[in-house]
C-alpha cells in the first residue's frame, strides 16, 4: 500500500535485464519516499539502461474509482511538449525554410521586439519575452478553450522582461511563436506536423497534441491540482483536473503520451535522430545555465540548449501543469533513458531532482548533477509550479 492508501503495481521488465537486487531496491526506496513526500496519487518511473529496466506504476489512477495506476497509460506531457515544437522547427532549418538568426517578425506580426528577437533566441530562452500564460485574459479561458490568434494576441500585450538577448527568462508565448512559425513556414497545421514529421517516424502510436478536448484517451491516468493544493497535500477527487482541455497550452505544453513513447523520444531528441547533423551541432552548442523561478530544478546545474534541458549529460524535457508533472531525460554516452511523472501539482520535491536522485542511484554521484543524492531528495519546492 502507498501512502494515499492506494494499489502499488510494480513491474520490473526487462531488455537489458532487471537491475541488480540492491540498485533495484534502492530505486523503489527513492519511488516510496518521492510518493510518500508529494503525497501524490499516482507515480510512473522507467528506467532503461545497459545496467538494467525499472518500470513501476504505483499508486491511483482515478481517486474517484479506486482504479490503480498502470504504466501503459496515457499522461498530459505539458512543457515537454517544448522538446517537439523545438525539434520541429530544428527540422526546418535543416530544410532551408528558416534560420536561426531570422528574426520573428519575418513570420508573425505583432510580436513586441519582433524585429529584433530571433529564432534561436525563442529556442532558448533568451528572447526577452514575457511567460505570458498568466494573462487574465488567457487564464480565463483556460477551462474553456483558447484559438491560436487569442492566444497570441494576448500574449502580445504583455510587456517583455528584458530586451533580446539579454538574459534567460522562460517564456511560453516564445515557444506559441515557434508553434506558428512551423505553421507558417511547414505549410501544415502543428498536430499534423507533429504526427507526420516526429510521432510517424519514431512510431509513437500515442503521443499528440490535441485539437480539441484534453487529448487523453483509455487507458490514461487521471491528474490533480486545482485551487490552493499544497506540495506535501494529498488531493481528493474534487482536484481533478484532468478535464481541462489544452488548447490554451497548444505548442507550449498541449500534448499527451505515455512512458513507452517518451522513452522513444527521449533518445530521437538527444542524439539529434530527426535532425540533420550540422542542425544539431548548432542545437547544442553553448547550452545557457538557467535556474527556474522558485528553484524548481532543485539546487543542482542545468542549461538550456535550443529546445531542450541538459544536465550531467542528460538532455531532455520537464514539463508542469494542472494535474500532472513529468521529466524525461536520455543520456547519449550511458545509453540510459529515466522517466518521472507524477499525477499531481504541486509537489515539493518536483521530477527534476528526482530523476537526478534515480541517476545516483543506479551510477553513483560522480554524474556531475552539481547535488547529492540528499539535496536531490529534499522537499524544497514551495512554490506554484510554472
Amino acid at each position: 500500500m502507498s501512502a494515499c492508501g492506494s494499489n502499488d503495481e510494480s513491474a520490473e521488465s526487462s531488455g537489458s535485464g532487471a537491475l541488480d537486487a540492491a540498485t533495484n531496491a534502492k530505486v523503489k526506496d527513492i519511488v516510496g519516499h518521492f510518493q510518500r513526500t508529494n503525497r501524490t496519487p499516482g507515480v510512473l518511473v522507467g528506467i532503461w539502461s545497459p545496467k538494467g529496466t525499472f518500470v513501476s506504476a504505483t499508486g491511483t489512477a482515478d481517486l474517484k474509482t479506486g482504479a490503480p495506476l498502470r504504466s501503459d497509460m496515457q499522461f498530459k506531457i505539458a512543457s515537454q511538449t517544448k522538446s517537439f515544437t523545438a525539434n520541429l522547427v530544428l527540422q526546418l532549418v535543416g530544410e532551408g525554410k528558416v534560420a536561426l538568426d531570422d528574426h520573428i517578425s519575418k513570420w508573425v506580426t505583432g510580436v513586441p521586439n519582433g524585429d529584433r528577437i530571433t529564432i534561436r533566441q525563442l529556442l532558448n530562452h533568451t528572447s526577452g519575452l514575457a511567460d505570458a500564460f498568466t494573462s487574465p485574459t488567457i487564464q480565463a479561458k483556460v477551462q474553456t478553450g483558447c484559438t491560436v490568434p487569442e492566444l497570441l494576441t494576448a500574449e502580445a500585450k504583455i510587456p517583455p522582461v528584458a530586451p533580446p538577448g539579454t538574459k534567460w527568462s522562460y517564456s511560453n508565448y516564445g515557444y506559441n511563436l515557434l508553434g506558428r512559425l512551423v505553421e507558417l513556414a511547414g505549410g501544415q497545421d502543428l498536430s499534423t506536423a507533429v504526427q507526420q514529421r516526429i510521432a510517424r517516424p519514431l512510431g509513437l502510436r500515442r503521443t499528440l497534441l490535441p485539437t480539441s478536448g484534453n487529448g487523453l484517451s483509455k487507458p490514461f491516468t487521471h491528474g490533480y491540482g486545482l485551487g490552493d493544493l499544497g506540495p506535501t497535500q494529498a488531493p481528493t477527487a474534487s482536484d481533478d483536473a484532468t478535464a481541462l482541455p489544452a488548447s490554451c497550452l497548444w505548442a507550449h505544453g498541449s500534448m499527451v503520451s505515455t512512458l513507452s513513447d517518451m522513452r522513444v523520444w527521449s533518445r530521437a531528441l538527444a542524439t539529434g535522430a530527426l535532425l540533420k547533423p550540422e542542425v544539431w551541432a548548432e542545437a547544442t552548442k553553448n547550452p545557457i545555465p538557467f535556474t527556474f523561478a522558485g528553484n524548481y530544478n532543485g539546487p543542482g546545474k542545468w542549461q538550456y540548449g535550443l529546445g531542450f534541458v541538459e544536465s550531467g549529460g542528460f538532455i531532455g524535457a520537464e514539463g508542469s501543469f494542472a494535474g500532472y508533472e513529468s521529466t524525461t531525460m536520455y543520456s547519449p554516452t550511458r545509453r540510459t533513458t529515466i522517466e518521472v511523472v507524477s499525477t499531481k501539482i504541486p509537489n515539493a520535491i518536483t521530477p527534476p531532482p528526482m530523476f537526478q536522485a534515480l541517476a545516483m542511484a543506479i551510477y553513483g554521484t560522480g554524474i556531475g548533477f552539481g547535488l547529492t543524492p540528499e539535496q536531490a531528495l529534499a522537499p524544497t519546492f514551495k512554490g506554484a509550479a510554472g
